[in-house]
C-alpha cells in the first residue's frame, strides 16, 4: 500500500507531523519555507483547529504546508473538507432560516415612539420650511469657483473610488486558473490566502469567505473569475487586481511581499 493511501487512513495533523520529522526539518525552518506562522502550524499538526482563522485559511495552509513536506496537499485539504468542514456546514443549513430571522415583537411602547416620531419629523419640516423664507434660496457659489468644485478648488466625488473599505458588500467566491508558473499573493478579509507563493501552471485556487480580495501578481499569466466577471492577466511586470462584488479591478502594485 503506498505511503499516500496510508496517509489518508491517518489522522491529518499525525501525517503532517511524522512527514516533518522524517525530513528532519524544525517548525522554525517550516515556518520559513510556508511564510505560515509557527503556531498555526502546531495547531494543524495537533488538530486545533479552532486556533487557525477559518476554514478556508485551514484549507490554503494545510495544503501550502503538505507540499513542502513532499505529501499530497489537495487530497488532505479535501480531508480536511469531508471530516471537518462539511459536517459543521450541514448542521447550520439544518437550523430553519425563517426561524433564525423572524423580527421580534414590538414591545407596548412602540406606538408612542412612531408619534413622538412622526411629531419631531412634522416640527422639523416646518422649521425648515420658514429658515428656507428667510435665506432666499440656496447660498451663491463661491468666487472663481466652477460647478462640481468645492471652495478650495477640489473635485467633488460622489463614487466610492476602487479599493475602499468593503463595508455592505456580500462575501463572493474567486477563482484563480494559472497558465504559467506564476509567484502571487491573495489577501482576503482576515489576510494571506497565498502568501507570495510560486503556483505551478495547470493549478487552480479558490476561495469563498472573503468580501474582497485582493491578487498580486509578480509576473506570468493567469485568469481570475469572479461571479459573472473574468479578468486574463498576461504581464511580465508586478500588477495587482482588487475583486469585489461589484467586479474586477486592476490598482496599484503595493510592492513585493503580501502587505
Amino acid at each position: 500500500m503506498s505511503s499516500e493511501a496510508n496517509s489518508a487512513r491517518m489522522p491529518i495533523g499525525q501525517t503532517l507531523s511524522e512527514a516533518r520529522r522524517r525530513l528532519g526539518m524544525e517548525i522554525a525552518e517550516a515556518e520559513e519555507q510556508t511564510k505560515i506562522r509557527a503556531r498555526y502550524i502546531r495547531a494543524m499538526e495537533h488538530e486545533e483547529w479552532e486556533v487557525l482563522p477559518g476554514a478556508t485559511y485551514t484549507r490554503a495552509f494545510i495544503r501550502t504546508y503538505a507540499q513542502i513536506l513532499g505529501l499530497d496537499g489537495e487530497m488532505l485539504a479535501d480531508q480536511y473538507r469531508r471530516t471537518y468542514d462539511e459536517p459543521i456546514s450541514a448542521g447550520l443549513s439544518a437550523e430553519p432560516l425563517l426561524e433564525r430571522r423572524r423580527p421580534q415583537r414590538p414591545s407596548s411602547r412602540g406606538p408612542l415612539i412612531v408619534a413622538l416620531g412622526i411629531g419631531l419629523i412634522a416640527v422639523l419640516l416646518l422649521l425648515g420650511i420658514f429658515a428656507g423664507d428667510d435665506d432666499g434660496g440656496d447660498p451663491p457659489e463661491p468666487a472663481g469657483s466652477s460647478p462640481g468644485e468645492t471652495e478650495d478648488g477640489g473635485e467633488r466625488r460622489s463614487k466610492q473610488e476602487p479599493g475602499q473599505a468593503s463595508g455592505g458588500l456580500e462575501p463572493i467566491s474567486i477563482r484563480l486558473s494559472v497558465a504559467s508558473d506564476t509567484r502571487i499573493c491573495v489577501i482576503g478579509d482576515q489576510g494571506p490566502l497565498i502568501d507570495a507563493q510560486l503556483i505551478p501552471a495547470g493549478a487552480e485556487e479558490s476561495f469563498d469567505d472573503s468580501k474582497r480580495y485582493r491578487v498580486d501578481i509578480e509576473a506570468g499569466a493567469l485568469e481570475i473569475r469572479s461571479g459573472g466577471s473574468s479578468q486574463a492577466v498576461r504581464t511580465d511586470q508586478p500588477t495587482s487586481y482588487d475583486v469585489d462584488a461589484r467586479g474586477i479591478r486592476e490598482i496599484s502594485y503595493p510592492g513585493p511581499g503580501c502587505q
